[in-house]
């Protein structure tokens, strides 16, 4: 599908088209959102050669980060996570709440650690803190009213400002394109990839209301204090369609 773009010449719809692809009710994140997820895989779990590979973790930032993490002036409470080892099982201590339909998780050791409005943040800087926020994040920035304020607060990379000039642009001609909960799924799993100090990389798995799965990776970004999604310009290779959960870790509140 294209839209008339703002200097009135027909341009892909990034959000239909770039960004989202559907199948059947499964509408998966792609490209710019920082979640590459495409369902119309070969459907084998092992597309991306990485099934049930353990994450890459940089040798070692301190099990509880430096006191000059934190911005001077940040908000944010002090949060009890300062373990830096990669999960190989569910977070323990998590609870899932909806949001427009969309189960989010929370900790009160690992984040979010305040939540204004629409906008979930201060998480901690460590692999749950990261994994949390990336469901978070990308969630609310999918089916929020005000996705703008978690785009402008919340991600970073060179696609950002592309991102909201284009999705300011169609929601002025067509209207929210905030997603329910029946079109971009449930989350059903996660896997590492890579964890250090700096940067996450969380494959995350979701489920359609039909059954089917799709999987893709999340990075996030640690960035004056909190973790935040990365948008990029150029996305990395996508994930796909999958038939279970082998080498993930199964984890989701619905």
């Amino acid at each position: 599908m294209t839209t008339h773009g703002p200097t009135g010449t027909d341009e892909p719809n990034p959000l239909r088209g770039r960004l989202f692809i559907a199948s059947g009710i499964f509408l998966a994140v792609v490209l710019l959102l920082g979640v590459y997820v495409v369902v119309n895989g070969n459907g084998s779990g092992n597309n991306d050669g990485r099934s049930g590979a353990q994450a890459q973790q940089s040798p070692s930032p301190s099990a509880s980060p430096s006191p000059d993490d934190d911005v001077p002036g940040n908000l944010c409470p002090t949060l009890t996570d300062k373990n830096t080892a990669v999960p190989t099982s569910a977070p323990k201590d998590v609870t899932w709440n909806l949001a427009q339909g969309f189960a989010l998780p929370s900790s009160k050791a690992s984040g979010p650690g305040r939540v204004e409005g629409d906008v979930a943040h201060c998480y901690a800087h460590t692999p749950i803190g990261a994994l949390i926020a990336a469901v978070q994040i990308t969630g609310r920035q999918l089916s929020a009213k005000d996705w703008e304020s978690i785009v402008e607060r919340q991600c970073v990379g060179d696609g950002k400002d592309y991102y909201l000039t284009k999705r300011r642009a169609i929601e002025k001609k067509e209207g929210s394109q905030a997603l329910t909960a029946d079109q971009h799924g449930q989350v059903a799993g996660f896997r590492f990839i890579t964890y250090s100090a700096d940067t996450a990389v969380v494959d995350l798995v979701w489920r359609a209301k039909d059954g089917s799965l799709g999987a893709g990776s999340a990075t996030m970004k640690w960035d004056q204090g909190d973790w935040k999604n990365e948008i990029t310009k150029t996305p990395a290779a996508p994930g796909g369609a999958i038939d279970n959960l082998a080498g993930y870790t199964a984890w989701g509140g619905v």
